[in-house]
């Protein structure tokens, strides 16, 4: 008999069966193949009128049934992804490896540590948004995709989407834009997110604290006289995705000539998503993704946290992005940093202009490190993971 089973044993309970321990992967696996059955509705939703008609009314049977036989090749490979990750499931449980699915290699460690001239480009680049001094906790155990509002988890899918067309080397993933907006605003949780008629534009707006230098924030005065975060004196992140002014004028482009709302999720995710891509970086690669995410923001230990928690929505192991192989502030920095003790957990409050003041990025707290001993050096690829889709 096992431990497990001794144990439970001496407790006088029943040990759990292998089929019953797998339940909550199969629950998993269940929800990644809906997502997947989703997004091919969504795109014969999405697709022109003319298109659908033809297709549904005026095509003779013939054509049908090749559009049906079309249809059928298309799902036989997410059930036959499906029936892999059923096997690796089942094999895992009971001490056996798996056989991996060809084109989807198990991802390789990296190095240990990336050395700090990987991230010496990045650090050059006028970052998206301010490094925050402290960093509040939030339950890793909790997050799922389906506590994403439904506009917010929209305006990701169709942001990394845009942004992959335009630029297809960049590979940018929709939790990854999911992990940001979670780190800088909770997808605007306290602008109106949780209501299931929101918009997607942040009412009250979030401008983020004055970077007057103090409290461990940077110190920038004014660029955008104003208009973007109402304050004259100092610059203040704006928004879910909390982009600097002087970065928002650069990236968040216009509409039929306008310029974008940077409390819209819909304009700041596709703001986040480009600025993501202008680095060059490949983030299909650990290194690639990690580099991008700090010119996103200076700060080792927001990539971190950003990289955890867009693996929990990704449903992947976080150091399979890395995430043991990051430096922390303390580490990077020549001199010991003057940040604050991180707070207890998040708040925001409401500041004099009127607006929500957005919270600091939340620290992860699962109860330990999940980081295995370093690995070989490598560059892999991330594992593909399904694209949610929400219906309108």
């Amino acid at each position: 008999m096992s431990k497990r089973g001794m144990r439970c044993a001496t407790l006088g309970r029943r040990p759990l069966t292998p089929r019953k321990r797998m339940r909550p992967r199969l629950r998993h696996l269940r929800r990644q193949l809906e997502i997947v059955l989703l997004g091919l509705l969504l795109r014969v939703l999405r697709a022109p009128s003319r298109l659908r008609l033809a297709v549904l009314h005026r095509a003779p049977a013939p054509r049908l049934r090749w559009v049906a036989i079309a249809s059928g090749l298309v799902l036989l490979p997410s059930l036959a992804v499906g029936g892999m990750l059923m096997q690796r499931a089942a094999a895992r449980e009971h001490g056996a490896s798996a056989p991996l699915a060809a084109g989807a290699p198990e991802p390789t460690p990296s190095p240990a540590t990336y050395a700090p001239s990987v991230f010496a480009a990045a650090a050059k680049r006028p970052p998206a948004a301010p490094v925050l001094p402290r960093l509040p906790q939030v339950d890793l155990n909790g997050l799922s995709v389906a506590g994403i509002p439904r506009a917010a988890l929209r305006a990701y899918v169709s942001a990394a989407a845009m942004a992959d067309h335009a630029d297809p080397t960049c590979h940018v993933r929709w939790w990854v834009l999911a992990g940001i907006g979670m780190v800088e605003s909770g997808h605007a949780h306290s602008a109106g997110s949780t209501s299931p008629h929101w918009n997607g534009i942040a009412k009250p707006p979030i401008f983020g604290p004055q970077l007057d230098g103090k409290d461990g924030y940077d110190e920038i005065r004014d660029t955008d006289h104003g208009v973007l975060d109402k304050d004259k004196v100092w610059d203040r992140a704006v928004g879910p995705m909390q982009f600097l002014p002087q970065t928002w004028q650069k990236w968040g482009g216009l509409t039929k000539g306008h310029p974008r709302d940077p409390q819209d999720i819909r304009a700041a995710a596709l703001a986040a998503a480009s600025y993501l891509c202008a680095g060059s970086a490949d983030l299909s690669h650990p290194q690639g993704l990690a580099t991008a995410v700090y010119s996103y923001n200076h700060s080792f230990d927001y990539v971190r946290l950003v990289l955890t928690v867009a693996a929990r929505y990704a449903g992947l192991n976080p150091d399979s992005l890395g995430v043991s192989h990051l430096p922390h502030d303390k580490q990077a920095k020549a001199k010991p940093s003057s940040s604050p003790t991180p707070s207890a957990s998040p708040t925001s409050s409401t500041s004099a202009t009127g607006g929500t003041t957005s919270s600091p990025s939340p620290t992860p707290t699962d109860g330990g490190s999940s980081s295995p001993s370093p690995g070989p050096s490598g560059a892999p690829s991330l594992p593909p993971v399904p694209t949610p889709t929400v219906l309108h």
